[in-house]
């Protein structure tokens, strides 16, 4: 399996608290049993693949509402950047913003997940060299967040200034 390394970019992954724990000795793993796990900063990745199961099924469900299969697409997304921000493959991060994009087009999130989703995206753009998407993203969450230093320190990574 081919991998990319995305240099000082999967820095911001840290500023999203984003930690992989390994299960303590012994310890089984918990399995995943719904696509709409509340955290997922400290899954493993076989449970991230668990979670991305569950969220195909809820997104392929034909009786599931619009608003359903949205919440599932950003939480798939957000799986797979968990993913990116581990194995750093160009696929992951691509997966990631296409999920995230579907999920804001079909659904609106409640304020501070729809930043979460924005400021994911931002880095996944920026992983993959799509630094005006990036910029763009940053720039929309300091607009209905102006203190947002994340979003901030994103910009300077990638050398944007916060205004057009």
């Amino acid at each position: 399996m081919a991998r990319r390394r995305f240099g000082a970019t999967a820095t911001c992954c840290v500023l999203l608290s984003i930690a992989t724990l390994p299960a303590a000795k012994g310890q089984p793993l918990q399995r995943i049993s719904t696509c709409f796990e509340e955290s997922i900063a400290a899954l493993r990745l076989s449970q991230l693949d668990q979670l991305t199961e569950l969220c195909d099924k809820v997104i392929n469900d034909a009786s599931a509402t619009r608003e359903m299969r949205g919440q599932a697409l950003a939480q798939r997304g957000h799986a797979f950047f968990r993913r990116w921000a581990v194995l750093e493959t160009a696929h992951d991060a691509t997966r990631g913003i296409s999920d995230i994009t579907e999920s804001l087009r079909l659904h609106t999130p409640g304020p501070e997940r729809k930043l979460q989703l924005l400021l994911i995206r931002a880095q996944l753009y920026a992983a993959t060299g799509q630094l005006r998407r990036a910029a763009d993203d940053y720039r929309l969450v300091l607009s209905e967040d102006p203190n947002n230093d994340t979003a901030r320190l994103g910009l300077r990574r990638i050398g944007a200034p916060e205004t057009n």
